[in-house]
C-alpha cells in the first residue's frame, strides 16, 4: 500500500511539473464604469486588484526581478509610463512629454525600458533605465515604428510600416543593427520572441480578420493559431514558451482574456465580465 501512496505522488507530481497542472498568473487591463486599472488573475479565475485609481491605468508589465510593473497612464494626462514599486506600493512617472507614451517593455536584465512614444512627431521607440534616466530614441526616419517588445537576444522586437504594410522588425537598445525580418503581405502587429528564441509570436490581419500568428525562424515559415469571427490581438508567451495569452474581443464589447497551449489548443476563457485587455504573464507571482 505505502508502495501505491508512493506511485500515485510521483505520478501527480510528475504532470504537475509538466504542466499540466500549473497555474499561471497573468497581470491586464479591466475596464470598470469607464475607469481602467491593473488586475492579477491565475487561469482559475482568481482575481486581484493591483490599482485602484480614478484615471486610467493600462499596459502592465512586471520587471524581471518581479519587484516593479511598468505601465502606461493618464494620471496626469495623456499616456504616460508609469512605475509602480510592489513592494512599497508606491508610483514613480517616469516620462512627462505632451505626446502619448505607450507599450512599455522590460528588458532581460531589468535595468531598461523601451516605450514607444510620438514626442518627435512621428511613433518611434526609446529606450530609459528604469528610473526615466538616459532615455534616447533608437529608430530613425519617417517610418511608423510600433508594439515593441524586448526579447532575450538583446534585440527589441516591433513592428515597422514599410509601404503601407506592418512588417516585424529587431533593433538593438543603442539603435544600431536594425533588420527587417518579414517583407511579405499582411499586417503584422505586436510581435514578441519566444523565450528559446525559435519562433516569434504576433497577431496580423489576413482575410479582413486579427488572429494570432507564428513565426517559425529555423525554417521561416508561418502557423496561424486562431481562426475566430472576433479579433484576437496583443498575445504573450508564458516564461516557459508552454502557454499563450490574448484579448479576444471587437472593442466595442465581449473583450475578454484568454489562455491556450503554444500550439493554439485547449483554449481557455479567462475572464467573464467587464472590458478586459493587455494581459502579460507573471512568471514568479506578485
Amino acid at each position: 500500500m505505502k508502495a501505491f501512496y508512493r506511485t500515485t505522488f510521483i505520478l501527480l507530481l510528475s504532470i504537475s511539473m509538466n504542466g499540466y497542472a500549473q497555474t499561471y498568473e497573468i497581470l491586464f487591463t479591466k475596464q470598470i464604469n469607464n475607469s481602467d486599472n491593473l488586475f492579477l488573475i491565475d487561469t482559475q479565475g482568481k482575481i486581484k486588484p493591483i490599482t485602484n485609481h480614478p484615471r486610467k491605468d493600462s499596459s502592465p508589465m512586471i520587471s524581471p526581478d518581479g519587484n516593479y510593473i511598468v505601465f502606461t497612464s493618464e494620471r496626469v494626462g495623456w499616456w504616460k509610463i508609469w512605475l509602480m514599486d510592489i513592494k512599497k506600493n508606491s508610483f514613480t512617472q517616469l516620462t512627462n512629454e505632451s505626446a502619448a507614451e505607450y507599450n512599455p517593455s522590460w528588458s532581460p536584465d531589468g535595468k531598461l525600458i523601451t516605450f514607444v512614444s510620438g514626442r518627435g512627431g512621428n511613433s518611434d521607440l526609446y529606450v530609459m533605465k528604469k528610473n526615466g534616466k538616459d532615455l534616447k530614441k533608437i529608430t530613425k526616419g519617417k517610418r511608423t515604428n510600433t508594439m515593441s517588445s524586448w526579447g532575450n537576444d538583446g534585440f527589441i522586437y516591433y513592428s515597422t510600416k514599410i509601404n503601407g504594410v506592418y512588417q516585424i522588425a529587431k533593433i538593438l537598445p543603442d539603435g544600431s543593427n536594425n533588420q527587417i525580418i518579414t517583407r511579405d503581405k499582411g499586417d503584422k502587429y505586436a510581435p514578441q520572441l519566444s523565450n528559446n528564441q525559435k519562433q516569434i509570436l504576433y497577431y496580423g490581419e489576413k482575410d479582413n480578420n486579427l488572429d494570432i500568428y507564428i513565426l517559425n525562424l529555423e525554417n521561416n515559415t508561418t502557423k496561424r493559431l486562431t481562426s475566430h469571427p472576433l479579433m484576437d490581438i496583443r498575445p504573450k508567451w508564458s516564461s516557459d514558451d508552454k502557454k499563450i495569452v490574448f484579448e479576444r474581443g471587437n472593442k466595442k464589447n465581449n473583450q475578454h482574456i484568454y489562455i491556450m497551449d503554444s500550439d493554439g489548443k485547449n483554449i481557455k476563457k479567462i475572464t467573464s465580465k467587464n472590458y478586459n485587455y493587455t494581459p502579460s504573464f507573471v512568471p514568479n507571482g506578485i
